[in-house]
């Protein structure tokens, strides 16, 4: 059957029917037999419904163990696979959290400071060319008020497959004057460093390279000997090569009466990103398959991993940096990140990490992901020794309804 010969109804059937869980796979001794829970299938069923979402997996960690995970729906709809706990996908902003994680083992070892000018570190001056002598610091490049803009270069660069332009080529491109992705309106904010917040993804492969500068190691080789081997998350890679692309969950744009659900980066919608077109708009309704896509500033948002390698990701959160004797972060450096740094409206941003509702009572840290055909969620109650996780394989599927959700079941489990 043709994804887009699927009406709603017959979807959904479809969607539920191929609810189930993927084998086990290392640290199977931390991952419990699911209970059955009505509540919740009813719940992220009626999600999909709404949301019109190809596929769902999702897990909820208790007391350094997964207690509950389930899958739903497709990964792959053309060839009818369903989706699963163990196949990867880009996980979007939550690749932010890994870079940060990076840049503060090296905050530990004193290679920087937070307020430091990130310029002290660059062969060439970062600086906002409307305030050449604001600098423009660690700390404000990560809770988003660094002035910063993610421009029209930034939403045309998303490609099929791996990036031909190095980070720091592009990184260089971007902030430095004359530089081949340069441009002084779209790039800066018209504002001063710390003057404002305003969400930047720009500012995360200056992070990267900033990583690289001080280390000296390549960034995707720094992050597998720091931390992906640490925590055996073998599966995860920045880089597509680096992955099996048959177990690579198929990113979904649905389209309803001509109308393209889609986020819009750099000021460049981004619906379906096919080989030699970049972004285009699909012609007919229902879900359209993009190609497994990367980007130059990569360490803000195309890490691939799977909902199972990221729980152990939290569960080192949740363990104060250390996973089974294996650490990645001091305690005290995680109470550094998950402290607030600034409240804008809702949200009290911490450094990456970010607060939104609290669940009875408690605070919850986390960050969301959103890209063509994906989006994420990971949600931690610190104090309580629970996270919940959410992977959708179709943009605009809303995962923090189901992570929050997983969290307020918690206490069920």
């Amino acid at each position: 059957m043709h994804p887009q010969e699927i009406d709603r109804r017959t979807f959904v059937s479809a969607a539920v029917g191929l609810a189930g869980s993927s084998h086990l796979s290392g640290f199977a001794s931390a991952w419990d037999p699911s209970p059955a829970s009505p509540e919740i299938d009813a719940f992220i069923r009626d999600r999909m419904d709404t949301y019109d979402i190809a596929g769902v997996a999702a897990c909820l960690v208790k007391n350094d163990r997964v207690v509950w995970s389930n899958t739903y729906g497709f990964a792959n709809l053309e060839r009818e696979l369903p989706m699963s706990l163990d196949w990867v996908q880009n996980i979007c902003s939550i690749s932010k959290t890994f870079t940060t994680t990076a840049l503060m083992q090296l905050w530990e070892q004193g290679r920087f400071q937070l307020d430091d000018d990130v310029s002290d570190y660059m062969s060439f001056p970062v600086r906002n060319p409307n305030h050449p002598d604001v600098p423009i610091t660690f700390r404000l490049l990560l809770t988003h008020r660094s002035s910063i803009r993610d421009g029209e270069w930034y939403g045309r660069m998303y490609r099929c497959g791996d990036p031909a332009v190095t980070l720091g080529d592009w990184i260089e491109g971007y902030l430095q004057p004359g530089g081949r992705f340069h441009d002084e309106q779209e790039n800066f904010q018209e504002w001063a460093p710390n003057d404002r917040w305003e969400y930047n993804n720009v500012a995360f492969g200056l992070l990267a390279y900033l990583v690289e500068q001080m280390s000296g190691e390549n960034f995707a080789d720094y992050c597998r000997t720091r931390i992906f081997e640490p925590l055996r998350m073998n599966d995860t890679s920045w880089y597509l090569a680096d992955v099996d692309l048959s177990r690579h969950v198929v990113p979904y744009t649905f389209v309803d009466g001509g109308e393209v659900r889609s986020p819009t980066w750099g000021g460049r919608p981004l619906g379906v990103i096919l080989e030699g077109s970049g972004s285009t708009v699909p012609e007919g309704d229902g879900h359209h398959a993009s190609c497994a896509y990367n980007h130059p500033n990569f360490p803000d948002g195309f890490l691939r991993t799977s909902v199972r390698q990221l729980s152990w990701f939290a569960r080192a959160y949740l363990n104060g940096g250390e996973l089974d004797g294996r650490r990645i972060l001091e305690e005290s450096t995680i109470r550094e990140m998950l402290q607030p740094k600034s409240v804008e409206a809702s949200r009290t941003q911490g450094l990456t990490w970010y607060a939104g509702a609290p669940v009875r009572g408690r605070e919850v840290w986390g960050h969301g992901g959103s890209d063509p055909g994906i989006n994420t969620d990971i949600r931690m109650v610190p104090d309580q020794g629970i996270a919940a996780i959410a992977f959708i394989n179709t943009w605009g599927g809303n995962p923090s309804q189901i992570t929050q959700r997983l969290l307020e079941e918690a206490p069920n489990f």
